[in-house]
C-alpha cells in the first residue's frame, strides 16, 4: 500500500512539471512552396487506349456498313482453325473417352472372387514343419484332393466340349 502511495505522488509531481500541449506545433510556421505537378503516364495512357479503341471501332463499323469484313474479323479468321480440325480432334476425344468407359466398367463390374481355387491343395494343408505337431493333430486330405482333382477333371471336360463345339470365346475359358 505505501508503495502505491508513494508511486502515485512520483507520478503526480511529473505530470505537474509538464508543460501543456497544444494541437498546433510551434516549431513549423512555415508552409510548404506550390509544386507544378504534371497528371503522370498513366493518365496518358489511359486517354491513348480510349482514343485508339475508339478509332478502331468506328473503323470497323465503317467497313460492316459498306458490306465488306474488317481487317480485324480477317485477321481473327487467318488465325482460328478450321472447324473440321475441331470436329476431328473432339471425334478422337469422344473414342478415347468410351473405350476408357468401357474399360473400367469392366474392371469395376469384376468383383472379387467368393471362393479361393486350390491350384495344389496338398502344399497348401501341408506346407508346416512336420517336427513338434502334436498327435492326432495331422488330418487326412485325400478326400480333399479328391474333391479338387473331381472339380478340375470336369472344368476340362467342359472346355474340351465348348471347343469341339466352335463356341470358344478365348483359350483361358
Amino acid at each position: 500500500m505505501f508503495f502505491a502511495r508513494r508511486s502515485a505522488a512520483s507520478a503526480r509531481l511529473l505530470l505537474r512539471n509538464q508543460p501543456q500541449r497544444r494541437f498546433d506545433s510551434h516549431a513549423t510556421h512555415h508552409h510548404a512552396e506550390p509544386v507544378n505537378e504534371s497528371l503522370g503516364r498513366s493518365f496518358y495512357v489511359t486517354i491513348g487506349s480510349f482514343a485508339s479503341v475508339y478509332v478502331l471501332y468506328r473503323l470497323s463499323k465503317s467497313n460492316q456498313e459498306s458490306g465488306s469484313p474488317s481487317w480485324i474479323s480477317n485477321l481473327i479468321e487467318k488465325w482460328t482453325p478450321s472447324e473440321k480440325i475441331f470436329e476431328e480432334r473432339n471425334a478422337i476425344r469422344t473414342v478415347i473417352m468410351e473405350k476408357a468407359a468401357h474399360d473400367r466398367h469392366l474392371f469395376q463390374s469384376q468383383g472379387p472372387r467368393a471362393t479361393f481355387e486350390l491350384k495344389q491343395p496338398e502344399v497348401s494343408f501341408n506346407s508346416a514343419s512336420p517336427y513338434n505337431v502334436a498327435a492326432g493333430s495331422a488330418a487326412d486330405l485325400s478326400q480333399v484332393t479328391a474333391h479338387y482333382e473331381r472339380q478340375n477333371q470336369e472344368l476340362e471336360t467342359a472346355r474340351v466340349t465348348r471347343m469341339q463345339d466352335g463356341k470358344v470365346v478365348s483359350l483361358y475359358d
